[in-house]
């Protein structure tokens, strides 16, 4: 057993499948199995695949039924999901302490003896492909899809929606699920826990569930994204609203730049006292939706601000949200500004980690990433940075990499961005 940081330790089974664990009395528990596959590592041709098998893994197992693996979590007063990302999938239950061997025998009956009976396949591909026309529908998630397609280069998996696309969706096989369900082994798998959780019976119980995996045959190489040169890109539909994402390319995971990043991001537009928000909302009335953040993947990340705001005042929104990222460039942001975005960040970091949930997430994302810091370190690193880094950080990001504007509503309210990111 091996100790990450205090409180936070890692095992490894005898047939390799790593544990980590959180313990904390009296909280509820919450179970995380891993893979470390997400949608950018689906065949262009199969587009999808990842979220796919997501869904057929709760169509039924050898033995479960669908209706029972939903019965064997709800009768317990307990909760379960599972969710797909860019870089990696997850499956995970929430119950009381005392639930533990039950818990942990469904997420196991899931990715050991999923059925994935044709009639199955069929039945859901109808259920996602609502989803992604739900996608569709919904222009604040279309917009993001767009930017994203349009950021990066050469069909690049990270730019395609994880849901896949129709034509992707209706043609994959119980084949192509059961050539990706081979790599659920010790490699490409992990398990996560935290709450009221016993150390040495949670690696019982989990020796008896997953202990026996056997290796993954399969290997996957990721291509580093490139982005593509400044663009403007527009899509037209008879909305009430224009919705707006613009942005640019950013930091890796792993980029040590990633704090000021955050306090950057936070700065700009994290919140009602940010200065998007400030100047947008409060002072011009130009929208009553307007964030910013940003998003990290394992070679790329981007810094987004997005906008919901009438037609007719599009452009300007868009213009003051492109003059407040100059403005980071051209000045250093005032000590109170820094003092309340660290504030802010802390705050919130501290608020979420009070369930259980939160807890096996962070355990997940770090060790999917690899990099695991104490929420002390975490602290300790954003309260370093200074305003000069982020002024460093907005004048490096925004000198190399050029803006990209994806807009999604009514042609009138389209017309008037043309020609915005050559002013």
């Amino acid at each position: 057993m091996e100790e990450l940081y205090p409180g936070v330790s890692r095992a490894r089974l005898p047939g390799g499948l790593s544990v980590l664990f959180e313990p904390r009395p009296d909280r509820p528990l919450a179970l995380g199995v891993w893979l470390r596959l997400g949608s950018r590592d689906d065949p262009a041709e199969q587009a999808g695949l990842a979220h796919f098998l997501e869904h057929m893994l709760f169509k039924g197992t050898a033995r479960r039924s669908a209706l029972q693996i939903s019965q064997a979590i709800d009768g317990l007063g307990g909760d379960i999901n599972a969710a797909t990302s860019k870089e990696y999938t997850f499956f995970h239950v929430e119950v009381l302490p005392q639930h533990l061997e039950t818990a942990l025998d469904v997420l196991a009956d899931l990715v050991r003896r999923p059925l994935l009976a044709p009639e199955e396949i069929e039945r859901e591909k109808g259920v996602v492909l609502s989803e992604i026309q739900a996608a569709h529908d919904m222009p604040q998630e279309r917009v993001f899809e767009l930017f994203m397609e349009k950021l990066w280069r050469d069909d690049h998996p990270l730019g395609r929606p994880i849901a896949g696309e129709e034509e992707t969706v209706r043609a994959l096989s119980q084949t192509q699920l059961r050539q990706r369900f081979e790599c659920l082994r010790p490699e490409a798998l992990f398990l996560t826990a935290a709450g009221g959780v016993a150390p040495a019976e949670l690696l019982r119980v989990a020796g008896e569930k997953l202990g026996d995996l056997e290796a993954c045959p399969a290997e996957f190489h990721r291509e580093p994204p490139r982005p593509n040169a400044s663009g403007l890109y527009l899509e037209e539909k008879e909305t009430q609203q224009v919705h707006l994402c613009l942005g640019l390319p950013a930091l890796a995971r792993g980029d040590e730049r990633r704090w000021a990043l955050e306090v950057l991001s936070t700065v700009l537009g994290g919140g009602m006292s940010s200065r998007l928000f400030t100047r947008i909302r409060e002072q011009l009335g130009l929208a009553y939706a307007v964030s910013s953040g940003s998003s990290y993947f394992q070679d790329g990340g981007l810094l987004l601000i997005y906008l919901g705001t009438e037609p007719g005042k599009a452009r300007q929104a868009a213009e003051v949200s492109r003059e407040e990222l100059q403005r980071l460039e051209r000045e250093p942001i005032s000590p109170e500004e820094l003092r309340l975005a660290k504030q802010k960040m802390t705050g919130n970091m501290l608020l979420g980690l009070e369930s259980s949930h939160a807890r096996m997430m962070r355990l997940g994302g770090s060790e999917i990433y690899r990099q695991h810091l104490p929420l002390e370190q975490v602290i300790a690193r954003l309260e370093a940075v200074s305003s000069e880094q982020v002024q460093a950080l907005a004048r490096q990001l925004l000198g190399e990499q050029p803006l990209t504007l994806a807009a999604v509503g009514p042609a009138a309210g389209l017309k008037t961005l043309e020609g915005l990111l050559d002013a």
